[in-house]
């Protein structure tokens, strides 16, 4: 399984621009740590609308098994 810190940009219907994506790959890290990354994409989107989450992603052990989205928060 992969673990991803995940932050999409929430852009008004009538944008024209492609939103802003983060992931970042925090599999194996601490709790700490993930919440490290979690500040710094924090504040990286600063001054933006966006979807900040974690990505369980179960791919790579079976093709079938959906990934698990957990919403940290939108702001």
């Amino acid at each position: 399984m992969r673990v991803y810190v995940e932050a999409y940009e929430v852009l008004p219907p009538e944008a024209t621009e492609e939103p802003d994506f983060i992931r970042i790959d925090v599999t194996g890290l601490s709790e700490g740590e993930v919440q490290d990354v979690i500040n710094i994409v924090r504040e990286l989107m600063k001054g933006t609308s966006y979807t900040l989450q974690l990505h369980y992603c179960y791919h790579d052990e079976d093709p079938v098994k959906p990934c698990n989205i957990i919403v940290l928060e939108t702001v």
